[in-house]
């Protein structure tokens, strides 16, 4: 997850703000809020008080989704994750990583 930052790709999520809350269970449990806004990220262990999606993932299904070995959409059609909150988000959110 503190990866993440040096992955983000500014121009993929110009103009966009948004704070997402990864809950992860199973071998590696953690909160995670992933800051987007004014062409920056950050990452932080912590919980948000108002995320705009919340993302519930075993922690192995998440790692692979970023390491594009599992299509998020997939693993979310197959139940391997659940969400709450804004589905454009969630949707562009892989987009903005390298």
């Amino acid at each position: 997850m503190q990866a993440l930052p040096q992955a983000f790709k500014a121009e993929r999520a110009a103009g966009t703000s948004a704070v997402v809350q990864i809950v992860a269970s199973g071998a590696e449990p953690g909160n995670w809020v992933i800051t987007v806004n004014g062409g920056r990220c950050a990452v932080e262990e912590a919980t948000a008080p108002s995320p705009n999606v919340t993302i519930s993932t075993p922690s192995d299904v998440w790692l692979k989704i970023m390491r594009r070995e599992l299509d998020g959409a997939t693993a979310f059609m197959s139940g391997q994750f659940a969400f709450s909150g804004d589905m454009g988000i969630l949707m562009q959110f892989g987009s903005w990583f390298e």
